[in-house]
């Protein structure tokens, strides 16, 4: 077909034809453009309030980034899709503006007053001594792409949202009868007497006879499955195999070097004593009597109490930082005014900079500029390499053409482990991935170039599979008679269990301990446990629960791993909220919380209702398919 298209590409008749296919293609892409003027950007109308995609696009950006760092950096669009954050982000927007509105019908304004003590009292704008500095708070909403305006309005909305929260939450008040009982229900603890049977304690118990043998075999037979293999062909396309063979000029080292020289050194730092008053003639005095007895004492003489900074670097200091660096060690400086009042430092220790040599870091940038211009030049590769796969080209000829490398592996089930039951490739770090992708291909087939993490591609071909299939019971006759041998010891131990269970049941004081001892088993009493206890001496959650069921006395039976557990109750310990160490106030916090937020939840259908929420699911799903 190409070949075609290229032989008759000078044809008037062609050029004609892809005129027509382009222009089919432009109308076709823009179609709803072309016909309805223009995509509405509104994903959701909240009473008045239109959402627009924008805002959901970045509320969606942002429930990312939260979440991005719990998966080790690596959340794709689609899979943030897949965990609901686009249907979260879609609430959380839907949410806001519901009490916007709701504020603004019932009159709340935040004044300026409000604003600037909600501004002055976030500790991200707070300096070193924990005063409001203006100039970190710009810096932060820099850093945040916010200007001063912008932030203001929305602390304002965030203000006047909680205050509507507060008025429908404020009071909730946790009933003390049900406080107490949770509590009773909650603090309650038990003691058990427990015996532990190992099914190992049975001894031998033969070998089963041909006819049991088959039997359990038969019985067993996914126990004794070979899974199914697969041989596959990998072609890799890494950075770091490319970055090897780039050739950098010295050059360019250097001036990477000159460019990044701050990186290869440490700034000097200095330990800074101050002495911080309101009063420029008081700061002066400090300062000429400090020249004879030093800052800390002439500080102390005005009344005022000096403020040690150690190990700090000029751009620790705004305002302050030259001066403090341009001071001689032991020297005291004149007084500097800020915004904070009038500063008197001196230095009391110096500690010098370091500087890294070119030939000291010359192979660290020559290998980062590598990795550099191989990571430009990768996806240019990857490029080809799918345009290549497309047209029909083998993985084998591909691979030739553009340098990847090709990785055979003979047999290996999906879990990476090959026949002999050893890892396939140990030194294929990417493998379950690759694994992922091989075993949903059709036999022969070759999947297209797929990203994996730290810039690296892949294809992979399936080359043969070997299907599943139950192993000859002759191969595997010894793992069939352990499995037996197994199971029938852990009946046996069973209904020994059974047999110490009815003892016990008689309740003579002590006789656990002997019953314990005369049937190979051993004995523990537990400390006193609560009803959430995931273990404690062998006894397993269900056991646990069944205790929490019993009545002092009875006794409770269950298996844990390779062993039976008989257990006793021995013991009830109460919880009583009036007790000086009862710790009812956290019960009382969880029991208000609860009631606090499904009356916000309430109030939230009750917002519903007054403001009609309509969202527009088909054309978020448009919106982002797109993306």
């Amino acid at each position: 077909m190409l070949q075609f298209i290229r032989t008759f590409a000078g044809s008037w008749v062609v050029k004609i034809l892809f005129v027509l296919l382009i222009l089919s293609f432009g109308v076709w892409g823009i179609g709803d453009v072309v016909r309805s003027g223009g995509i509405s950007s509104t994903v959701a109308e909240v009473g008045k309030v239109d959402i627009d995609r924008a805002e959901l696009d970045q509320e969606f950006r942002r429930q990312m980034e939260r979440l991005r760092p719990m998966l080790g950096g690596n959340l794709t669009t689609e899979q943030a899709r897949q965990f609901g954050l686009l249907d979260q982000a879609v609430s959380v927007l839907v949410q806001r503006a519901l009490y916007d509105q709701a504020a603004k019908d019932i009159g709340i304004a935040v004044g300026p007053e409000v604003v600037k003590q909600r501004i002055a009292e976030e500790p991200a704008f707070r300096n070193e001594t924990g005063q409001f500095d203006a100039n970190r708070f710009r810096a932060v909403l820099r850093e945040n792409q916010l200007t001063e305006d912008g932030y203001v309005a929305i602390l304002r909305r965030e203000t006047g949202r909680e205050l509507v929260a507060g008025a429908v939450s404020s009071g909730v008040a946790a009933p003390k009868p049900l406080v107490e009982d949770l509590y009773r229900f909650r603090g309650e603890k038990r003691v058990a007497e427990v015996v532990t049977l190992p099914n190992a304690s049975i001894g031998d118990v033969g070998v089963p006879d041909d006819a049991e043998l088959t039997r359990y075999y038969e019985d067993h037979q996914v126990r004794f499955t070979a899974p199914e293999y697969r041989a596959i062909t990998i072609a890799r396309l890494s950075p770091d195999a490319l970055a090897k063979d780039v050739q950098i000029p010295d050059d360019q080292v250097r001036a990477a070097y000159d460019e990044r020289a701050a990186e290869f050194g440490t700034p000097e730092r200095r330990s800074v004593e101050m002495a911080l008053v309101d009063d420029e003639a008081k700061a002066k005095q400090i300062a000429e009597a400090a020249k004879t007895k030093g800052l800390t004492a002439a500080a102390k003489d005005a009344g005022v109490d000096t403020i040690t900074m150690d190990g700090i670097a000029r751009n620790d200091l705004p305002e302050l930082g030259d001066a403090a660096f341009a001071l001689s060690q032991g020297t005291v400086g004149e007084p500097i005014k800020t915004g904070l009042g009038w500063h008197v430092l001196s230095v009391t220790g110096i500690q010098a900079g370091t500087t890294k040599s070119f030939d000291e870091v010359r192979g660290q940038l020559l290998a980062e500029l590598q990795k550099e211009k191989a990571l430009d030049s990768v996806y240019s590769i990857a490029n080809r390499v799918e345009d290549q796969l497309a047209s029909g080209a083998s993985l084998d000829e591909v691979a030739q053409a553009q340098g990847l490398t090709l990785t055979k592996i003979a047999a290996v089930d999906s879990s990476g482990k090959a026949p002999d039951g050893k890892d396939a490739a140990p030194d294929k770090p990417q493998l379950p991935e690759v694994l992922k992708t091989a075993f949903q291909l059709a036999p022969g087939a070759t999947s297209s170039l797929t990203e994996g993490a730290n810039n690296q591609f892949y294809a992979v071909r399936v080359d043969g599979t070997t299907p599943a299939k139950v192993k000859p019971l002759t191969d595997v006759r010894n793992e069939v008679v352990a499995g037996w041998q197994e199971e029938k010891r852990a009946k046996l131990a069973a209904a020994k269990a059974g047999e110490i269970a009815g003892q016990l049941k008689l309740g003579a004081e002590g006789a656990a301990q002997n019953i314990a001892a005369k049937s190979g088993g051993s004995f523990a009493m537990t400390v006193p446990f609560t009803r959430d206890a995931r273990s404690v001496e062998g006894l397993t959650a269900e056991l646990v629960r069944k205790l929490f069921d019993a009545k002092p006395g009875e006794v409770v039976t269950g298996a844990s791993g390779d062993a039976q557990i008989v257990a006793r109750l021995k013991e009830v310990i109460p919880a009583d909220p009036a007790a000086s160490d009862a710790t009812v106030a956290q019960v009382e916090s969880t029991v208000a919380q609860g009631m606090g937020n499904d009356i916000m939840a309430q109030f939230g259908n009750a917002l519903r209702n007054q403001y009609p929420v309509s969202i527009h699911h088909n054309r978020i799903d448009q919106f982002f398919a797109a993306n």
